[in-house]
């Protein structure tokens, strides 16, 4: 969890995001238009995963 939170503070920050299509790094604008996605996408998975984390017996207040 803690890692999936370090990467979307890094993505939320404009850093950290490369993409490649067929070994080709795309340009700013391409990361740009992305980047929310790929927050949105991390975000979710830190929700799920505080879902799942409670059967566990792990707390979050």
């Amino acid at each position: 969890m803690k890692e999936l939170q370090r990467q979307k503070s890094i993505l939320e920050s404009g850093a950290g995001l490369g993409v490649t299509i067929q070994s080709t790094y795309q340009d700013n604008s391409f990361l740009d238009a992305i980047r929310p996605h790929a927050v949105a996408e991390l975000g979710r998975r830190i929700e799920e995963k505080k879902k799942i984390l409670p059967t566990l017996g792990v707390a979050f207040s």
